[in-house]
């Protein structure tokens, strides 16, 4: 599974690999201190949390190419291949819900931005994916 892994971190913009865990998260059991957990919502949610007083926000991280076809209203484009290098553009008294096509490119942003300080991050389970399957609107 390191090889793909590899594979897919590539894709995205990530190809200096320093390693990987050799058993997985377990290797991390003893050591809770190294991790943190980012709450997921699902898609329902995150359009109620979206249409609130106090709106987090939204920060999709799919490639432009994919945001041109479909995007959720009101969302902000950083690229997950670029967050690192915007992260001042970002308000530090807002929550931020981050999202992608499916999940997996918004689980690593979440890590990016709670390693750099962001504490009220969240990031839509499943990604633009289920908002649609949830028949939330996107802009075309």
């Amino acid at each position: 599974r390191e090889s793909e892994s590899a594979m897919r971190l590539g894709r995205i913009g990530f190809d200096r690999i320093a390693g990987y865990l050799a058993d997985g998260l377990r290797s991390l059991e003893s050591h809770p201190e190294l991790t943190m957990t980012t709450e997921r919502v699902s898609a329902p949610l995150a359009a109620e949390r979206l249409a609130g007083a106090n709106p987090p926000l939204a920060i999709d991280v799919r490639a432009p190419r994919e945001r041109e076809t479909k995007r959720i209203e009101r969302s902000v484009s950083l690229p997950l291949n670029h967050l690192s290098e915007r992260l001042a553009e970002l308000p530090g008294d807002r929550p931020l819900l981050v999202f992608c096509a499916g999940g997996y490119r918004s689980s690593i942003a979440a890590s990016l931005l709670q390693r750099h300080g962001f504490t009220r991050v969240s990031e839509i389970a499943g990604g633009i994916t289920a908002w649609e399957a949830a028949n939330l609107p996107v802009v075309s």
